[in-house]
């Protein structure tokens, strides 16, 4: 569905493609587009990639293009990239993104107070002076503004960068929203009270509503307001305040808050008013507009315009209708927030996070419940694929049934000639083809057994037997693996049996002279060197160690128990709780290996001259 793109001075280079089969391949990506906020795309790829190289910090510009709406869903430059090695030896770059709008943060504006100017002469101001402390492909023009009226209240930068300056002198006074877009080759600013379309798309428990969260925030609510002004002289703290126009007092009420609330005490700062009387204005008007509990929505649902063209894609800025019985929500709500996978744009994820209800309101609600997820589509693997497949059939609603005396098609056009998308029922079996009537079947079932598919999920899966393509993973009918190799990372390998004696593992090698062979059960641990046909065995079992060939160390030989084999060599000492076996037993001595049985019958001869 993506076709993903970076370009360098001019040069564009595709990354990442909707064919799987290509090794133009993204290993993840996901982007995000939020009201007021810049724009991000996440991504990583092997190292492999052929266009890894190509990648570089603050230059490189990564385009996101939706084939399905012919849209650009994500432009901007690549600020951030990482390189890293796992642990099971796979090598990769993460990557992260940002929009255009970020090129707003690379400028700082001077302190500057404007007097009397609209909101087209204040913003026309900021990016004049953006342009010209920033390269030319950063430069940002302004586009549409809906703003006009009484809007000519005085703003005063003090080194903020330029969109911070929007943010506090623009939109969390008068509110408006901004975002950047191309027109003409260059990059252009809108401001605008609200952007985005209403959509006939009803968004719904048991159709496209996969998971529902809904949670309310009081932490911002100030119920009793100090309002400062300018500061009075450079040499205190000191700022204006309301007493000498609000009978000596420096603050003001919220009563309908402090009913519900009690006094919640806060401050705010307006650096450009000199006088109070101006001064106790804004502070009601910030208290009136502010003073609310925010509801926010955060849902996972289900984009239904990639199989349906009648239903209204998910974008961020539209509203929707919104509708869940079980927690009463039927109303319209407007999206500020969408994240889409790029492997799964059919299941994006939606904030709607500028639903508000004053204070008032709230006291006149009983509590609802705030968080509902539906049991029968929990967010897993297989439910997804579920809700996916419910959402398919339930749109086919299109196509042509065309019934022949030997088979049955469902096709996108009436002729087989023309079709594109074809399923085709007849004596051999089923199957579907994208790529016209006759063929490929890239999903069938045939008469003689068979099932072709590109994916299976399923809760469980039985069968006698599974094989891949080179046998390098087998499942014999026994229930016995043959497998080319096993990682496990994070986890254990848990092995039960019904005998003591039963060989759990076997790890075994072997060439032409020589074989080796390692035998572990739950009574025993065997190891057997085979070298041209003498097979030395060491058996480690609960009462000890017992070998059919040397014990060599450098060390000393411990055991609690008895020590058997047909050669003991230590350098340390041999130390046993019961008894040494051996055919001989030696002592080194200055170089040379003396016989202890030897020296032992010499010196009893000696001592007792041969006698008992």
């Amino acid at each position: 569905m993506y076709t993903i793109s970076i370009i360098n001075g001019g040069a564009s280079e595709i990354i990442h493609e909707s064919d799987p089969e290509s090794i133009r391949r993204l290993r993840s990506g996901k982007w995000a587009d939020e009201v007021n906020c810049v724009p991000s795309f996440d991504f990583s790829m092997f190292a492999c990639h052929p266009s890894c190289s190509s990648l570089h910090d603050r230059k490189t510009i990564v385009s996101v293009f939706n084939n399905k709406t012919n849209d650009v869903d994500f432009e901007g430059p690549l600020i951030m990239s990482e390189d890293e090695v796992t642990r099971n030896g796979k090598a990769y770059r993460s990557c992260i993104c940002e929009g255009y709008l970020g090129y707003l943060c690379d400028s700082i504006q001077p302190y500057h107070h404007y007097e009397s100017n609209t909101v087209t002469e204040f913003l026309t101001g900021l990016l004049d002076y953006h342009n010209s402390v920033t390269p030319v492909e950063k430069h940002i023009y302004l586009g549409s503004c809906d703003f006009s009226g009484d809007n000519t209240n005085s703003k005063t930068t003090a080194y903020r960068n330029t969109l911070e300056e929007i943010k506090v002198n623009l939109i969390q006074r008068l509110g408006g929203e901004v975002r950047i877009r191309k027109a003409d080759g260059r990059l252009v600013l809108d401001f605008l009270k609200q952007y985005g379309k209403k959509c006939n798309t009803v968004i719904e428990l048991a159709k496209n509503i996969q998971s529902l969260n809904v949670s309310t925030d009081s932490s911002s609510i100030i119920t009793r307001l100090v309002p400062l002004g300018a500061q009075l002289n450079d040499e205190t703290a000191e700022r204006l305040t309301i007493a000498e126009v609000n009978s000596g007092c420096v603050y003001i009420d919220d009563t309908a808050a402090i009913e519900k609330y009690g006094v919640i005490m806060g401050t705010q700062i307006f650096d450009d008013i000199t006088l109070p009387e101006n001064l106790i204005q804004r502070g009601r008007e910030s208290l009136e507009n502010n003073n609310r509990v925010r509801k926010a929505y955060a849902a996972q649902v289900l984009d239904l315009s990639l199989i349906d063209s009648n239903t209204d894609s998910i974008k961020v800025g539209n509203t929707y209708r919104f509708r869940h019985s079980v927690i009463g929500l039927d109303e319209d709500l407007r999206l500020m927030k969408v994240s889409v996978d790029i492997f799964k744009p059919y299941q994006p994820d939606v904030e709607i996070g500028d639903k508000a209800e004053s204070i008032t309101d709230i006291a006149t609600r009983t509590a609802r419940l705030i968080e509902y997820e539906l049991p029968e589509q929990k967010i897993d693997i297989l439910a997804s694929a579920k809700a996916t497949a419910t959402a398919l059939i339930n749109a086919g609603i299109n196509g042509y049934v065309v019934v022949n005396t030997n088979e049955i098609l469902i096709m996108d056009t009436l002729d087989k000639e023309t079709a594109t998308h074809v399923w085709r029922f007849n004596e051999n079996g089923w199957g579907y083809s994208k790529t016209g009537y006759n063929g490929t079947y890239t999903t069938a079932a045939t008469l003689d057994g068979g099932f072709v598919a590109d994916f299976i999920t399923a809760g469980v899966l039985r069968g006698l037997e599974i094989v891949n393509g080179n046998n390098t993973f087998h499942v014999d009918t026994d229930g016995n693996v043959t497998a080319a190799s096993i990682n496990i990372t994070g986890g254990s390998i848990n092995i039960e049996t019904n005998s003591g004696s039963v060989d759990v593992i076997q790890l075994k090698y072997s060439d032409q002279n020589s074989s080796q062979r390692m035998i572990i059960s739950p009574a025993a641990v065997t190891l057997e060197n085979n070298n041209n046909g003498s097979t030395n065995r060491t058996i480690m079992n609960g009462s000890g160690i017992t070998m059919t060939g040397a014990i060599n160390t450098n060390s000393s030989v411990y055991a609690g128990g008895t020590i058997h084999g047909s050669t003991v060599s230590s350098s340390g000492n041999i130390n046993a709780d019961g008894n040494v076996y051996g055919s001989q037993l030696l002592y080194q001595k200055n170089g040379g290996y003396y016989n202890v049985q030897t020296m032992i019958d010499r010196l009893w001869d000696e001592v007792f001259g041969g006698g008992s």
